[in-house]
């Protein structure tokens, strides 16, 4: 019964409602992407829900990562996020792994990923995750937020990645300003990608990046043109 809504859909049915429960998804921050990511990720029911990361809950976190409150203040987000998902639904397994991602670990962290999905404002944590997903095969859903506006992009092999758009080169001052409802317009936006490349579904945002204007409330959908010596991609080969 607690699927009963998406079985009856004819993107879904059973059938895809069963692969969902038998997919693995490492979700890397569980911040103000990270909270919209996991709990509808949980809710859906996906089997198993890797998180990575090793902040603690800060009172500045408040007015966007609600998966944690003014009593978490100090605690481990992945501790504070396993708690309420758990609450959500009980049949998803949720592991923390409480590690900063490097060239010695992010490869085995990933590798039993069916998707990646990156909620992490660091640049060089991103530029990381997308060649070890770019080398292994991962499809990898991405995206950025900042004040009123945000960002989304699917990235696999075949696609233009982060380096390719020159990402890499952007500089970043923090701390960077954010209101909540951003982070949960562009953390759903990629849940939902997340449940689409599940499930097999056509209309993925592959090459497109799609832009998300809060003070219009407008969206964007750019074409991105891969580049095949790029680092990103050229890492696979090595």
């Amino acid at each position: 019964m607690r699927y009963e809504r998406q079985i009856i859909m004819d993107e879904i049915g059973q059938e895809g409602q069963e692969k969902l429960g038998k997919s693995t998804v490492v979700v890397i921050g569980c911040g103000g992407l990270g909270s919209p990511v996991l709990t509808y990720l949980t809710l859906a029911g996906i089997g198993k829900l890797i998180i990575i990361d090793y902040d603690e809950v800060s009172e500045s976190n408040l007015n966007r990562q609600f998966l944690h409150g003014e009593g978490d203040i100090g605690r481990l987000k992945i501790e504070s996020a396993k708690e309420q998902l758990h609450a959500l639904n009980s049949e998803t397994e949720i592991i923390g792994i409480k590690e900063k991602l490097d060239e010695d670990n992010t490869s085995k962290i990933i590798q039993s990923a069916n998707v990646v999905v990156n909620c992490v404002d660091n640049i060089q944590t991103r530029i990381l995750v997308g060649r070890e997903c770019i080398k292994q095969g991962i499809p990898l859903v991405e995206a950025g937020v900042q004040g009123f506006y945000g960002w989304i992009m699917n990235v696999r092999q075949e696609t233009a990645c982060l380096e390719c758009i020159g990402f890499e080169n952007i500089k970043l001052k923090p701390p960077l300003p954010i209101i909540g409802v951003t982070a949960g317009v562009i953390g759903c936006l990629q849940a939902n990608e997340c449940i689409k490349i599940l499930l097999g579904l056509k209309g993925t945002l592959d090459g497109v990046m799609l832009q998300y204007d809060g003070i219009d409330g407008s969206f964007d959908r750019i074409k991105l043109q891969k580049d095949f010596s790029c680092k990103g991609h050229s890492c696979k080969n090595n």
